[in-house]
């Protein structure tokens, strides 16, 4: 894990998936994992977590994937009046993990999945953090916040997965790619080993 300290004391953290994955399997409870997957596995902000539907799901042309409408993505164009729609990447486990958790709290069609305040989905991530920090004994969990779930699902796309910025600018909301340069860690041994192995220079 790798962390780097804002002058304001705060942390930004990046997360391996691997280090990821632990977060959700610590949530106490099956509202909490969805949250947690939600921005850690489809880049919601927090606060879109917050206005997500079952109505928001939709299965994507071909049949077989999903995509999930985020209808008042944060706007930094000053361009909407009630925020910025996208459709984000929602990855099929966590569409069937979404469809459990609606099937056994009685969510309608037309209810909020998380309907919770801002500062509750921070909380549950602290509290999943810190069980992360005692079940692996790595301390660096307890400097995770929501935003850095974001940034490690962005990261693992671009740097992970060689996805291209402009289908990961237009699944998390940027505008631009310097609005998602922040959100890169610097690339690892292997990956640079796997990405030029085959460059002929």
């Amino acid at each position: 894990m790798l962390t780097k300290g804002n002058k304001d004391g705060s942390y930004v953290v990046w997360m391996s998936r691997d280090e990821y994955q632990v977060l959700p399997r610590e949530a106490e409870t099956f509202e909490r994992e969805v949250a947690i997957r939600l921005m850690g596995d489809c880049g919601l902000r927090v606060q879109e977590v917050l206005d997500v539907k079952p109505k928001h799901i939709q299965r994507m042309s071909d049949g077989e994937h999903f995509e999930l409408e985020v209808v008042a993505g944060k706007d930094t164009t000053g361009e909407y009046d009630d925020g910025k729609h996208r459709e984000t990447w929602l990855p099929r486990d966590v569409e069937a993990t979404i469809n459990r958790y609606i099937q056994e709290a009685g969510i309608g069609d037309d209810d909020l999945l998380i309907p919770r305040s801002k500062r509750t989905v921070q909380y549950w991530v602290e509290d999943a953090a810190e069980r992360a920090a005692e079940e692996t004994g790595d301390e660096d969990y307890h400097r995770v916040s929501t935003h850095d779930l974001r940034r490690c699902w962005a990261n693992h796309l671009l740097v992970e997965e060689n996805v291209s910025p402009r289908i990961v600018m237009a699944l998390g909301g940027w505008s631009s790619y310097d609005a998602i340069e922040p959100y890169l860690a610097a690339p690892t041994e292997e990956n640079i080993i796997s990405s030029m192995d085959s460059v002929a220079l």
